[in-house]
């Protein structure tokens, strides 16, 4: 009886966190994600997002965005971030809200050579952890934020929405 007690409470209570849990993605403009031969330009990328409220006003959001590679003749970057963020929320209604935003990051770039030559470059990568700062609102089921990231030194801009 008590083993049938506890799978039950444990049961309950993943249905009771996975209900609050909001999952989604979107698309992600940053100012500094691309690059070409005349050096960095803005690129694109796909967000995938979640979020889960701690009380009334905070919540977590941890996400992952994934930049389209990009390049030039010669060479190919491939960039993606991970983000764990909080959400502070100062203003909320039943359908809007606004929110700030700060949190830690991990960005990666991969850089691969290519001259056509048949030499074999070798590709470089590197990670750096920094800071995220900025503001996000939501309406019903779409977000949109906007926010500095220290380790790419870029504003980046995300319109999606959750489920």
């Amino acid at each position: 009886m008590k083993k049938l007690m506890s799978i039950a409470i444990a049961v309950f209570m993943v249905t009771a966190v996975s209900a609050q849990l909001r999952l989604g993605g979107g698309l992600t403009m940053g100012t500094q994600a691309g690059f070409d031969e005349d050096g960095e330009k803005v690129g694109i990328g796909l967000t995938v997002k979640g979020v889960y409220p701690i009380n009334e006003k905070w919540s977590v959001s941890p996400d992952f965005t994934y930049y389209f590679p990009t390049g030039g003749d010669y060479f190919d970057v491939n960039i993606w971030q991970l983000n764990a963020n909080a959400h502070y929320h100062f203003y909320e209604m039943t359908d809007m809200g606004l929110y700030a935003l700060g949190g830690l990051n991990y960005s990666h770039m991969k850089w691969e050579y290519d001259d056509g030559s048949g030499f074999d470059f070798p590709d470089d990568s590197d990670g750096e952890i920094g800071i995220n700062l900025g503001i996000g609102a939501n309406v019903s089921r779409f977000f949109g934020e906007l926010k500095y990231d220290t380790t790419l030194e870029q504003l980046a801009l995300t319109v999606g929405i959750l489920f």
